[in-house]
């Protein structure tokens, strides 16, 4: 889904950033959610390109309409033979034909005549065997389909512009964490060293806190490497230079995380998703298409019309002509037909199976992504909970710590225990914010209005 492609993408990011290294400056420009909203939804190259196809879906719908109005051409012409056919047609429409145009001797061997010709060609289709009827039918619904992926597109915009600002805004509350309880635990562990070397602590209580403290240094590489991915990541959402620092001026709220109806969201799924509508109109498209290819086997009508002016020289009058009519054909063999019919069901049939396909994956990803929210809300108060006790914690071993009632290794222990509770809180915190998008998006119903109260209620 759309969060694998943001991993992926976050993960290429943070293998080839290094030389972006670094803390943001404090000059760094303001950066909220709604103006990084709106600076991805004007610079995301795929909603571009999904717009465009809709212009392409709207030409193509013109170009299937003017099947229904007449076609005009004018033509000109010079030519010059002595011919006996040609001769006598051109004196007769040049009105230059004489009694002794009669001579047998001119009429078998004449000599080179030439005609100025200029004309007129209308013809108007009054029956294609429904073959207009049905291009114009089918275009209209490519139209819907071009547009329903637009809307789509822009959903996946708007969810992937929340799930990078979360994110970035997580590694930011997490790094401030962790550069808080590895500078405490560095003082501490400089005095504890002391102690050491004086025998006034156990080695081994320095050894142990030693390896916590490598491994809160450990975890803070890792979420400042994070943050400088996330900030490219940022970066390329905008269209920015991949180093361009921001100042993010948010913070996350908690969340009221209400009950959602696991039937309600599949029913308003069906109703509302834009991928769904494309292909359902695609589908109407293409029996449309099958019907047009089944009526290729009736007769055809249309009505035609030239006029012509054809003289000797440019500044004769010569002669004016015209000819009207109507037509009509009957495909008495066709021997593609068939093919064509077989081929026109064949790509229904498939569609229909894809209808199938998207809503059975529309099933599994809403019950996923409403199993991943209510496990968040069933923890949110538990790890909100862990993190509070286990700050407490830390408050209250700090004095045992400095009277020697507690080892450099138990407060290490209780700050790495805080470090990971909070860690976890705010991981859950932004994940029910980001559930809460991802099933207004798996339902159809995440558009900038929507987008706009989520970030409002999670303080973006």
């Amino acid at each position: 889904m759309l969060s694998r492609l943001l991993l992926a993408v976050f993960t290429g990011i943070l293998f080839t950033t290094a030389s972006f290294a670094g803390e943001v400056s404090s000059s760094a420009p303001a950066l909220s959610f709604q103006a990084f909203s709106q600076k991805v939804l004007a610079y995301y190259p795929k909603l571009k390109a999904a717009h465009s196809d809709v212009d392409i879906a709207l030409a193509k719908k013109m170009q299937a309409q003017s099947g229904f109005w007449p076609s005009l051409d004018l033509s000109a012409g010079y030519k010059v033979s002595d011919d006996p056919v040609n001769v006598f047609g051109m004196l007769l429409r040049q009105e230059r034909f004489t009694s002794a145009d009669f001579d047998l001797k001119r009429l078998n061997t004449p000599d080179h005549h030439q005609d100025f010709s200029a004309g007129v060609h209308a013809e108007w289709p009054l029956f294609d065997a429904m073959q207009t009827i049905g291009r114009a039918r089918s275009a209209r619904e490519f139209v819907k389909a071009s547009q329903a992926d637009e809307v789509y597109t822009k959903m996946e915009a708007l969810l992937m512009a929340q799930d990078a600002y979360l994110n970035a805004l997580t590694l930011e509350k997490l790094s401030a964490i962790i550069n808080e309880v590895q500078k405490n635990s560095d003082d501490d562990l400089q005095k504890a060293k002391d102690l050491k070397d004086k025998g006034m602590i156990l080695g081994a209580d320095y050894y142990s806190a030693r390896v916590m403290f490598g491994d809160f240094t450990r975890m803070k590489n890792e979420i400042a490497r994070q943050k400088i991915a996330m900030t490219a990541l940022l970066n390329i959402l905008m269209g920015e230079s991949v180093d361009k620092a921001w100042t993010l001026t948010s913070t996350i709220k908690e969340a009221e995380a209400p009950l959602q109806d696991q039937q309600k969201l599949m029913e308003m799924a069906l109703a509302n998703r834009p991928d769904l509508s494309s292909l359902n109109a695609r589908l109407q498209a293409f029996d449309f298409e099958l019907s047009r290819e089944k009526s290729t086997v009736l007769p055809t009508l249309s009505a035609f019309g030239d006029a012509t002016n054809d003289r000797n020289n440019v500044g004769e009058s010569g002669g004016n002509n015209y000819t009207v009519g109507v037509k009509a054909e009957l495909p008495l063999f066709d021997p593609s037909r068939e093919g064509r019919v077989k081929e026109a069901k064949a790509r229904k049939d498939q569609l229909e199976h894809n209808v199938q396909i998207l809503k059975d994956s529309i099933g599994r990803d809403i019950t996923e992504e409403t199993a991943r929210y209510d496990t968040l809300r069933d923890n949110m108060a538990v790890l909100k909970g862990m993190t509070d006790d286990a700050k407490e914690a830390v408050t209250l071993v700090v004095p045992l710590y400095s009277e020697g009632r507690k080892s450099i290794a138990d407060l290490l222990e209780v700050r790495r225990a805080y470090l990971q509770s909070a860690q976890s809180y705010n991981k859950a915190l932004m994940g029910i914010w980001l559930s809460e998008a991802r099933l207004l998006f798996l339902t159809g119903q995440l558009n900038e209005d929507e987008m706009k109260k989520l970030a409002e209620g999670a303080g973006l």
